[in-house]
Formats: C-alpha cells, structure tokens, sequence
C-alpha cells in the first residue's frame, strides 16, 4: 500500500515545535511517499501508542504558542489565519491534515497509515539489531572456539623486536606445537612508539616509526595453524610521537617542557589528533590479520605529580570518560574491520573502586571492551598485600585473592582474562600462577618481556 501525503502546512506547523528552523518554515514544499508493510503490521502498534504521540505534539504546539511567531511574510493569508487557530485552538496534526486538503482521505484512512508508518519503523529497528548480533557473533566465534575446544584461551606474549629473528619465530612455533598454547600476543606499536610493520599511515611514516618485523603473510601462520593472534598496540604512551607533535604530549607546566618519567613520554588521552592517530594504526592492524586488537598504556600518567597540563582538565569523571570513549570508538571501528578489542589495566584495578588516577575503572571499562587483562603480577604488590610480608613469593594466593576481587565485581567472568607473571620466579611458581587462574575457570596470558619460556611451563596434559 502506497499513500502520498503532500504536507507543506504540517511543515510550518512543526516549526511552531521547534522541529524546523524558522528561516526554513515557509519554504518547504515535501511530497513523502511511504512504502509500508501489509495490513497485518497494523496490530503491532496499539492505538494507545498513536493518542500518546499526539498529546506530546499538543504538548509542544502549546507551548509554543507563548514563543515569539515566525516570519510568515511567504505564506498567504489564509495560511497564516489557518495556522494561527491551530495554535489558538489546538487540533491534532491528522485534523489538521483533513481538514486542510480532502484528497488525503478520512481521519479514519489515515491512523492506519500513521500505525503502518511506526510499525515500520519498529520493524526495521528490530532487523537491524539482529544483523549486529549476528556479526558480533561471528566475530567472537573465532575466540570462542578455543574455549569449546581447549577450555580456555592460553597465551604468550611475544616480543615484537626479537620477532624479526628466524630462529626465534621457529622456537616460539615449536613450543607452541608441543603445549598447551593456543594464541600468541604480538606487539603492533610498542613503547617505544615504532610500529612493527610496513604501514602506511603519514604521521607514521613522519616521524620515521617503522621498524618492520613482519608483514601479513608471517601472520598468515598463525590463522593456518589455528592460533588466536592478538595485535599489542601501546596507546598513551608515545616518545616518537610527543616530541613531534607537541601539542597532543601532556605538558610539564613547571618545566614548561614534555611530561616525563625516565624515559617514557606520554600522549594526552583527551587529545582528539593523537586519539585518531592510534586508532589508525589499530585499523591497519586489524587488516593485516590479527583477530584481536588489545590496548595497553590506556591510561593516564599514574603519578600524582600536580603540573601535568591536559586538554581536558585530569578529574575523576573526565579520565574515565576519556578513556572509556575511546575504547567504545575504538571498538565499534574495529568490531566492523573484524577485530575484537580488549585493554591491558593494572593489577590493582580490580580492588580499587574509583580510577586510581590513572582512568581505569574496572566497571566501566568491562563495558567499553570485548576483554579485560588486568596485569596480576605478585612482584608489583607492595608488602602487606593480602596479608603477605612477600607477596611475590605467593604466587597461587596473590592470583586467587586478586582475581576474586574482581569476579566480586562482575556478572560474567567471560571477559576477565589476566596477564600473569612469567618472570622473576621459578618455573613451579609460574605454574601456580597459571593453576590460580584455571582454577577460576579464566583464560590467561603469560608476560614475559623477552619472551623466555621453556615447554616446561606449558606441557600438554598426558
């Protein structure tokens, strides 16, 4: 059913509401015609619904009347004598449409037509949420089924710059033939801010970043071979980048120079030019062929130093909207490219119930990603942690109480996958680590910044 509905007197009425900018008000002339579904949608929207989009347009005309008129200089007299006692004498816009012009039926034709038009509009609603659940899923089918197969995703990560090596690709390939392995974390931008592929993007290419370990038929392995390839990108923190474009660091007022601690420089999280700027490299990577883009240093700065200058000024609910609002954007542009997104967070984040000052609130950034990777290391707890004078010398116990922190926090545990410790401790108390996080039934990641492991540490079950 088509029905064509010439409303050049509706339109001058909506912008007594507000809806059409009053130099535009008399100028429009719109014929819509509206291809709806059949008769039998019509049951889908209750009459209530149509009486309650009325009283909120009575509502909105009415209180217009009190406002300022338009210019109605364009429109004839009539129009303007017409359009004047419908705001002095209030009718609904489908009177109003009737009594204007006969050839567009009965008021009795029309709420049909109005009910078609909404239940439409439902309809298309409703088909377009089912398309993105159905490519979410897809995207995630890809990381869940080392969960349905192995029971949990296993990791290593990989140094970037080592990985230029042969003979270091075929002992990582090797080990990984011979454990439990089944996804390797591969640095993309590292913190030093080189990117460790042949990109293509100009500020990149500017402030000469590239230092190329790989390329996509090197990735290619990893698909053929039926390992999940997470892509490491250090965000917000950045050297290469800051000292070239100054304007996206955050600023040392005291100095007046480049905020610094030891040799790390840091881009601004409210910096929308350096927020596009990693986003790109992300997409690239995407694109290369890693199933899942993971964001470390997404933070700010976690120092308490009182000169560091922001774009944004550096409160509670300013940092974690920042960093939340990337990692949403940044998941929706990779989501489309067919990537997963998750985020390295500290340790710590998962007992602490506001930011840390750093921006990382466990609760926000649970909903902002697909996974969340606290770094559970028990060397970086301070004495006392959980009761222990050592907290690195219990590795299982540090583990457990920290994860438990945090699944007291969550409804899902499905997201909570920790980085662990995989240095500065024995193979036996790297393996407690590991049955710490199995015995939550989570998935993990091991972290060891040259990338030394031993078979030992990951034999397959016999």
């Amino acid at each position: 059913m088509y029905k064509t509905l010439t409303i050049s007197i509706l339109i001058m009425i909506l912008s007594f509401s507000g809806y059409i900018g009053e130099e535009n008000s008399s100028k429009v002339l719109i014929s819509v015609e509206i291809g709806l579904p059949g008769d039998s949608v019509v049951k889908k929207i209750e009459t209530e619904e149509i009486q309650d989009i009325e009283d909120r347009q009575k509502k909105q005309v009415v209180e217009s009347s009190n406002q300022s008129i338009v210019d109605l200089r364009n429109t004839t007299v009539e129009e303007q004598e017409f359009i004047h006692n419908f705001i002095i004498e209030y009718q609904s816009p489908i009177e109003l449409i009737v009594s204007n012009d006969k050839n567009h039926g009965t008021l009795t034709e029309l709420k049909p037509l109005l009910q078609n038009y909404y239940a439409q509009l439902i309809e298309i609603d409703r088909a377009e949420r089912i398309k993105q659940l159905e490519k979410k899923q897809e995207l995630f089918w890809q990381h869940d089924r080392y969960i349905d197969h192995d029971g949990q995703i296993r990791g290593i990560y990989l140094n970037g710059y080592l990985y230029g090596d042969s003979s270091f690709r075929d002992s990582i390939h090797n080990l990984i033939n011979t454990t439990r392995i089944n996804t390797v974390v591969l640095d993309v931008k590292s913190d030093n801010g080189h990117v460790l592929f042949e990109s293509t993007i100009k500020k990149v290419v500017e402030i000469n970043a590239i230092r190329k370990k790989y390329d996509k038929e090197d990735l290619y392995y990893y698909k053929k071979n039926n390992i999940y390839l997470i892509g490491r990108l250090v965000a917000f923190q950045d050297p290469l980048y800051v000292k070239k474009f100054t304007d996206s660091a955050v600023w040392d007022t005291r100095t007046d120079s480049l905020y610094r601690q030891g040799n790390q420089y840091f881009i601004d999280p409210s910096d929308n030019e350096a927020r596009q700027y990693i986003l790109n490299i992300a997409i690239e990577a995407c694109r290369l062929g890693f199933n899942e883009i993971q964001f470390d240093y997404i933070r700010y700065p976690d120092s308490n130093y009182k000169y560091m200058r922001f774009d944004t000024e550096s409160t509670l609910e300013n940092r974690t909207q920042v960093i939340n609002s990337f990692l949403l954007e940044a998941q929706e542009t990779l989501h489309s490219e067919g990537c997963l997104v998750s985020a390295d967070i500290f340790g710590y984040v998962l007992t602490n119930k506001l930011d840390g000052g750093i921006g990382q609130n466990f609760e926000s950034i649970l909903t902002s990603v697909d996974f969340v990777s606290p770094m559970i290391y028990p060397s970086h707890y301070s004495k006392g942690s959980y009761g222990f004078t050592s907290p690195n010398s219990h590795p299982y116990e540090v583990v457990s109480s920290a994860l438990e922190d945090g699944l007291d926090r969550v409804e899902n545990r499905y997201p909570l996958r920790p980085y662990l410790q995989g240095f500065w401790h024995t193979n036996e108390e790297i393996r407690e680590g590991i049955r710490a996080a199995e015995d939550k039934n989570l998935s993990w990641i091991m972290w060891n910044s040259l990338s030394n492991y031993t078979e030992e540490l990951f034999q397959v079950d016999r």
